[in-house]
């Protein structure tokens, strides 16, 4: 991704946040891609590489607590609800009426909560791995997930929130960075199972240093690039994606919510990762069902990097559900 076309802008709540942006060409829509833990806007060079020289608008933003982005340490700052106002506000930044977005992890939480709470400035969204995740109006309590999702599926699913909600934890994480980002971008999807989703392993992993190497869907230069740009900052601010979940901290915002905002109507797909350890399809087909119906839904054979790992795949998939939506989006920026 061309550092030159990055940019920083201030939000309505006084932080920065540091983008990647390409205007569209006429007839293209603009394309908004968020990404997820532990990564950056760099998580989505490859779909970048592939659309840009077709002219589709990029719009290409370290979230909160990642990249060159303000990285605050209250998790109050990371309530979904205000990181979805942040995300507005870049498009009000560049002028963009209206945009695809398209979200991995994280991000497709973050892009849950703009189709919420701003739909009109959306054509339509695609959710990577993690799928459309609703608002939840009712505090949490993390044991009770984790034992009610090993019931039903055989899998704790969110061991590892349990450490990462801890306040001391980045403190082991930017120590043994390369341990960290060994386990988040796995060799093997199979290691999640026996080091993440259950509780205590991932701190075991982190602490006890473990360096397996980088998976083969990676190359050294990128994970270099990924290292570089996590070790310039801290796990610190990043973790507290966690502590707002596992603290229950957007329910006042999820309270506020309407029901009838909860069902998402204007055009979706859901790709999802076969082989993900943390977010199976079966579960991110259950919530389109409920809430989503009409949405397209595609699986592949990988693990949680689904971008990384079936590049050309992805990429295919969404170029086609793009040029299905019929957009002709010759709207000047402002």
């Amino acid at each position: 991704m061309d550092p030159a076309l990055y940019k920083d802008a201030q939000v309505s709540r006084g932080l920065k946040y540091h983008y990647f942006y390409q205007p569209a060409t006429p007839g293209k829509p603009t394309l908004l891609f968020i990404h997820g833990f532990p990564s950056s806007s760099y998580d989505w060079h490859r779909q970048v590489e592939y659309l840009r020289p077709k002219g589709y608008g990029l719009l290409v933003p370290d979230l909160l607590g990642a990249g060159e982005t303000s990285k605050p340490d209250d998790p109050e700052a990371f309530r979904m609800v205000r990181i979805a106002r942040d995300i507005v506000d870049l498009l009000d930044v560049e002028g963009l009426d209206k945009v695809v977005g398209i979200a991995h992890d994280w991000g497709s939480v973050v892009l849950s909560r703009l189709a919420n709470l701003f739909p009109d400035r959306f054509y339509a969204f695609a959710w990577l791995v993690v799928s459309y995740a609703p608002p939840n109006p009712v505090p949490i309590n993390i044991d009770a997930v984790i034992g009610h999702l090993k019931t039903m599926t055989g899998n704790g699913r969110y061991g590892y929130w349990k450490w990462f909600n801890e306040d001391d934890t980045y403190l082991i994480c930017d120590k043994n960075l390369d341990s960290m980002l060994q386990l988040a971008y796995a060799k093997d999807p199979a290691i999640w199972l026996d080091w993440l989703t259950p509780v205590g392993k991932t701190k075991e992993w982190v602490e006890g240093n473990r360096q397996p190497g980088i998976p083969d869907w990676l190359t050294p230069q990128e994970y270099e690039h990924m290292r570089e740009t996590m070790a310039k900052g801290s796990f610190k601010s990043y973790l507290n994606y966690y502590k707002v979940a596992t603290r229950s901290l957007n329910v006042p915002d999820d309270k506020e919510i309407p029901q009838e905002a909860y069902y998402i109507r204007k055009p979706a797909l859901f790709i999802g990762a076969k082989r993900d350890a943390v977010a199976p399809p079966d579960l991110g087909r259950m919530a389109c069902e409920q809430f989503v119906p009409h949405a397209k839904i595609v699986e592949f054979d990988t693990g949680h990097w689904v971008q990384l790992q079936a590049t050309e795949q992805v990429n295919k998939e969404l170029e086609e559900w793009i040029e299905g939506l019929g957009l002709q989006d010759t709207k000047p920026n402002l």
